[in-house]
């Protein structure tokens, strides 16, 4: 057994994403990637039949994959606060310099944040 989180175990056989149908072997990568591929592509079609003000949108979606969530989830817990060596644990980066790219917070916010938590009383 191993153990990835504090607190939980789990063995090395159990699989990441359950299967599907009947079916008893866990999901492979590609099968996942064709999966979430196909709801990207089934939500593009639909802003499609929207009109041509959501064409940019759906080209967008036309290129979202099971990584550019992984990506999304990342920003959005940089973006909503959660302490950078969190997100970059969450995600298995070796160094912050790979999560780095994660921080969206403009200028004006991080100079104030590091006005109110790095003080020097002189």
């Amino acid at each position: 057994m191993t153990s990835d989180y504090p607190g939980r175990t789990r063995t090395r056989s159990a699989p990441l994403v359950l299967p599907l149908g009947r079916s008893m072997k866990p999901l492979t990568r590609a099968a996942l990637h064709t999966i979430v591929k196909g709801i990207f592509a089934g939500a593009a079609e639909r802003l499609r039949l929207r009109g041509d003000g959501f064409t940019a949108q759906a080209d967008l979606l036309d290129h979202a994959s099971a990584h550019w969530l992984r990506h999304t989830a990342g920003s959005h817990m940089a973006d909503g606060g959660t302490d950078l060596r969190t997100v970059r644990d969450n995600l298995r980066h070796a160094s912050l310099t790979s999560t780095n790219p994660y921080l969206h917070a403009p200028d004006d916010q991080r100079h104030r944040e590091t006005e109110e938590k790095h003080r020097i009383d002189w």
